[in-house]
């Protein structure tokens, strides 16, 4: 290994300290020790936080990292959270010019600083050893209310200021001294001060954790061993992914035009998301450009907290997924290296100031699955099909007289994954970027006046495949009290896609108070919605694509799917081409079902195959426009780049 040197801080005339030689047991213990110390702040955090959001979704990311935000260790919480940490740390230290003393902690959510949205804010504990900066202990975390112009959710935001109180570089404290007007800044401008002082204080209780487990490794080990150690891992997990990338065939792989519903003002107006995939030697880079241009409201994507990471993820988890890939690859600055990222200026991917950015996590969820698609040619076996790539992520609230703050409960509604080679989807998990957890119902009843009347897999069936497609939930939830209602959601107009030959999927809906005389149809995006004592809303959330030909998938495949509710005996029939002799005791006619499945394969004269959509959507006439959105649907109100 050769000599290098690394900066220690960013104050000029700083020292630089030599790379010098570690065994390789003692790299093994110090990067098992790294990750430990991420593993452990990770669980102080979602532990002492009051709101379920963190305690119970997990929805936080943790680390350290060194003075210039390179990540030494993350945490195995949300992706999106803590591959933004880095830029956080850049985005702070810029402004503050370096100028960080022992004991500060710093708080931060600027989204053109480097944060990954307003309501993700950081909390970041210098770690000094022997009067120098060897970097930051860091967590980020969703905080119920950011103080913008809706409680909890504000996706039709004016601009960045409009959607939230925006924490600059602020020293929360000042050489280990709590700096009150700051605190007051903080808390006195939200609408749950109580809920997120109880969530910061556990932010800093990890991040002040991080610093002493790794202050103990440096005491121990000497700050040269581990800090070397530290960027030996970085080296080999750069090396370990360019060795991925290099066996790819050079080359630019495209995945089909998406589309995004809207932009939560300007309905019926589809967001254009265009991907590629550029293979060259050992990088990879995923160029966005001709997807839509910013829009008005909230709906635009910080290029660095966001975009980044959607890009570092998809690679990391196409190339070097952990439970298949042979040999330990941590997860640190060294995967970050071999990708990079076009998004032109003045697009949703990459806005100019000072546009809004609060609700982005739909638009790099399908980025990312673009991604994975676009792959498909040259990684058939770790792709999967089209992911419902979406979140309904709500926010229920109200005001409380007694307590004088508002009640406000968040909740992230799941879809599932695509079909994947050789094993079916999984159903209603929150998939690709996110990582989060459902909240229990337990937590809804007892907490907030609130009732979940439905929670299950939505009843229509799975897309057919080799492999099928996942399912999403329904659920219903009634509001016990009169209250409001917002919504950063979307695919409730384009459905998940199918790959190989599987069928795409199925949208998802939201309705306020189906099935009764007061049924309105809701768009994904939605802010401020009231709802009386007693109404409720219900989401479906999209069944994702099937993989491969649903004529090569076993016959008594099927007629255990249509005993299981996951297809019907018309798609066994007309999709899967499987007969059965009878349908009350569903056996199989083998005679008849070869004959169909020639009968289908002839008919198709090599054409797509189906879309659960046509077949199943409640809402066709709503979500399915008459006229192409690649006519002047998208174009007109933005322009497209």
């Amino acid at each position: 290994m050769s000599l290098v040197t690394y900066e220690v801080g960013r104050t000029p005339g700083n020292p630089t300290r030599e790379r010098v030689e570690v065994d390789p047991i003692t790299m093994r213990v110090l990067g098992g020790a790294f990750h430990a110390i991420a593993a452990e702040m990770a669980g102080v955090l979602f532990r002492m936080s009051y709101s379920s959001i963190i305690r119970e979704s997990e929805d936080l990311g943790a680390g350290i990292f060194d003075a210039q935000g390179r990540e030494l260790c993350e945490s195995d919480s949300t992706p999106m959270h803590i591959g933004s940490l880095p830029w956080y740390i850049r985005g702070f230290m810029d402004r503050l010019e370096g100028k960080i003393k022992e004991g500060d902690v710093i708080v931060h959510n600027h989204p053109y600083l480097g944060a990954s949205h307003s309501p993700d804010i950081a909390v970041a504990v210098p770690i000094f050893a022997e009067g120098e900066l060897l970097g930051f202990a860091a967590v980020t975390a969703h905080v119920l209310d950011v103080g913008g112009s809706y409680p909890g959710i504000n996706a039709d935001a004016y601009d960045v200021y409009a959607e939230a109180k925006l924490y600059n570089a602020l020293r929360w404290y000042n050489e280990g001294e709590l700096n009150e007007d700051v605190d007051r800044l903080i808390f006195d401008n939200v609408r749950t001060e109580s809920m997120n002082r109880g969530d910061m204080n556990a932010m800093l209780a990890a991040c002040q954790l991080g610093r002493d487990r790794f202050l103990r490794l440096t005491g121990r080990y000497g700050v040269e061993t581990v800090m070397s150690s530290a960027y030996g891992w970085m080296d080999y997990s750069e090396k370990m992914l360019r060795e991925q990338i290099s066996k790819l065939p050079d080359g630019e792989y495209k995945a089909p035009t998406a589309w995004l519903d809207d932009d939560a003002r300007n309905r019926g107006v589809r967001l254009r998301v265009e991907t590629k995939v550029i293979v060259e030697g050992d990088s990879i880079t995923i160029d966005l450009t001709g997807s839509q241009a910013e829009v008005p409201t909230g709906f635009n994507v910080p290029f660095e907290g966001s975009l980044l990471v959607g890009a570092y993820y998809a690679i990391r988890t196409l190339l070097l997924d952990e439970d298949t890939f042979p040999e330990h690859v941590p997860q640190n600055d060294g995967v970050f290296r071999p990708v990079n990222v076009i998004a032109p200026k003045g697009t949703i991917f990459n806005p100019n100031f000072p546009r809004a950015c609060f609700s982005r996590f739909c638009q790099v969820q399908r980025v990312v699955d673009n991604t994975i698609l676009a792959m498909g040619e040259v990684l058939p076996q770790q792709v999967t099909a089209g992911n419902s790539a979406a979140i309904h992520f709500c926010a229920y609230s109200g005001f409380t007289t007694e307590s004088g703050e508002y009640w406000l409960y968040l909740e992230v509604n799941e879809g599932s994954y695509g079909g994947r080679y050789g094993k079916d989807a999984m159903d209603s998990v929150d998939n690709l970027m996110a990582n989060t957890r459902n909240n229990p119902i337990e937590e809804l009843d007892l907490r907030f006046p609130l009732r979940c009347d439905q929670y299950e897999l939505r009843p229509e069936p799975a897309a057919p495949g080799k492999w099928r497609g996942g399912v999403g939930v329904i659920r219903r939830n009634r509001f016990l009290v009169d209250g409001t209602y917002s919504c950063e959601g979307d695919r409730q107009w384009d459905p998940p896609r199918g790959i190989f030959g599987g069928w795409d999927g199925l949208v998802a809906s939201t309705h306020k108070n189906p099935g009764t005389p007061q049924e309105e149809y809701l768009e994904a995006k939605v802010t401020g919605v009231d709802f009386k004592a007693g109404e409720f809303i219900e989401f479906r959330q999209p069944n994702a694509g099937g993989y491969g030909d649903p004529l090569e998938r076993e016959p008594a495949m099927v007629r255990e799917d249509v005993l299981d509710d996951f297809t019907t005996i018309e798609l066994a029939r007309d999709a899967y081409g499987v007969i059965f002799v009878d349908e009350k005791d569903l056996e199989i006619d083998e005679a008849a079902t070869k004959a169909r499945r020639e009968e289908l394969r002839a008919s198709r004269n090599g054409g797509p195959s189906g879309s659960l959509n046509d077949l199943f959507s409640r809402d066709a006439g709503k979500l399915i426009p008459s006229k192409s959105p690649t006519s002047e649907a998208g174009n007109a109100a933005f322009g497209l780049l």
